[in-house]
């Protein structure tokens, strides 16, 4: 279990955006002897529940808008260097901000986050810097971090439901770990460290092979009398997922999404004429009737003349008696 990290501030919200040690060194951008591509990325997280929304900024230049309660942002790539991190309430210029950091970039990932209260009723309002593990799994493997940043609960231990077996124990206040399961589904309860008599809070997960995930514990226990109306709750974030290019793919799913081949039309043979489609009758077009051919033999038939015009019809002929 490692103990947390904490940058306490008086006064003001915190969230720096940033990985590495805080320094006092200058932010000219000093290359720390690391290559440009060490693979370094960070993160915001906003988990003071009677805070407002903040903005930050980056050596002048506005990273973060509006993070507001409950909020975890995306992975950020950044190079190694040393880094000038200010926190300002949201829509804000960087000349008021209330906090101001100086913070050295090395390695790896990592989660900045606003933790405590601006009121200060259970914890003061503090920065807490995670280092992030999101190194390879297993395939059939999932990694899991507990923190907790609920400003009035009790340290906790963390269990998981279906067979009793302990995942994180003693946890308190801005402290976190890891710990590695089989993929599968769980039920995770929280119950005050070593009272098993009542859980405080339960929630059914699914933890898939390959994967890494945090399970943030932020909100009060008592949020009626406590500063925001922000209950308590897990809130599971996906840290790192399986590289789809790593993964075997199913037989089975290929064929399903196979289309099936058209059985290839025969080619015509080289130099044969492709022959042509036969003409189809068009609708409603009668069919017409084949010519009849005169029989052998038959003399064929005069066509009758027509009487010309302006000739008189000739007279029958006279039976002579």
């Amino acid at each position: 279990m490692s103990r947390r990290r904490i940058i306490q501030i008086s006064g003001g919200l915190v969230v720096l955006s940033s990985v590495g040690n805080t320094t006092t060194a200058s932010s000219d951008h000093e290359t720390n002897g690391q290559p440009a591509d060490a693979g370094i990325r960070t993160r915001s997280a906003h988990f003071s529940p009677d805070a407002p929304d903040i903005d930050v900024y980056i050596d002048g230049e506005l990273v973060r808008e509006g993070i507001s309660y409950r909020t975890v942002t995306d992975y950020r790539d950044l190079e190694p260097a040393t880094y000038t991190i200010q926190v300002v309430p949201t829509g804000e210029d960087s000349t008021e901000a209330v906090l101001e950091e100086t913070v050295e970039i090395e390695e790896g990932d990592s989660t900045l986050a606003a933790i405590g209260e601006v009121a200060a009723e259970n914890q003061p309002l503090e920065a807490l810097l995670l280092e992030d593990d999101n190194s390879p799994v297993d395939p059939d493997t999932a990694r899991v971090r507990v923190v907790h940043v609920s400003p009035d609960a009790p340290a906790v231990d963390v269990v998981a439901g279906e067979n009793g077996d302990t995942l994180f124990e003693n946890v308190a206040f801005g402290e976190s770990g890891y710990t590695e399961v089989p993929d599968g589904e769980y039920t995770l309860e929280i119950y005050p460290a070593g009272d098993r008599a009542a859980s405080v809070y339960e929630i059914g997960v699914s933890l898939a092979g390959g994967a890494v995930y945090s399970a943030f514990a932020v909100g009060y226990l008592e949020p009626e009398s406590a500063p925001a109306d922000e209950p308590f709750e897990i809130l599971l974030t996906e840290d790192s997922l399986p590289d789809e290019k790593d993964a075997e793919p199913n037989d089975e799913e290929l064929k399903e999404d196979e289309p099936e081949k058209e059985p290839d039309e025969e080619e015509p043979k080289e130099d044969e004429p492709e022959k042509e489609p036969e003409k189809e009758p068009k609708e409603d077009e009668p069919e017409k009737e084949p010519e009849k051919e005169p029989k052998e033999d038959e003399p064929e038939k005069e066509p009758e003349k027509e009487p010309k015009e302006d000739e008189p019809e000739k007279e029958p002929e006279k039976e002579i008696l």
